[in-house]
């Protein structure tokens, strides 16, 4: 009887260790999130996210922003299946650039769409520099270099993620 209660101790000792690892490091992958974003840069990247995919993956050139309202809640947090399957159809990666110089007070963002057959659309724009995301700050500082590389995940493969 003995062995048998040693056995189930260490069994729930086990499962009791995983547990707290795993969630621990569910709420690290948060914060690395968080770190990684800021509400304008989010904004932008959602807005030139949605022209772009409008206009070049999804076939909806000279929309208005009344016909491309799906995507553009997807792109906000709440996706559509059908407009989901479409974009992950057609894009390949979406990557970030950001650019900063020596004593300037912003960076310059670049978005680059890579689709599957080969074609790229990009986006830029002038970030404060309290607007750019902390650990990207934290890279520029650590590197001394003038450009980080970011790969950006759609909000709907972030939440499979976690």
């Amino acid at each position: 009887m003995l062995p048998a209660m040693s056995f189930a101790l260490l069994a729930l000792a086990a499962i009791a260790v995983a547990y707290f690892f795993m969630r621990s490091r569910k709420n690290s992958g948060d914060a690395e999130v968080a770190r990684e974003s800021t509400p304008a840069l989010d904004t932008w990247i959602a807005d030139a996210l949605e022209v772009e995919l409008a206009e070049g993956a999804l076939g909806m050139r000279a929309s208005t922003p009344e016909e491309r309202r799906k995507l553009a809640k997807s792109l906000r947090g709440d996706p559509d299946p059908d407009v989901v399957s479409r974009v992950e159809d057609k894009v390949k990666a979406v990557e970030l650039e950001f650019v900063k110089y020596a004593h300037d007070s912003e960076a310059e963002v670049t978005l680059r769409v890579r689709y599957e057959d080969g074609n790229a659309g990009t986006a830029t724009k002038r970030l404060a520099l309290t607007d750019v995301p902390e650990a990207i700050r934290a890279d520029f500082d650590r590197r001394g270099g003038t450009r980080v590389f970011r790969t950006w995940v759609f909000p709907w493969a972030r939440v499979r993620a976690l």
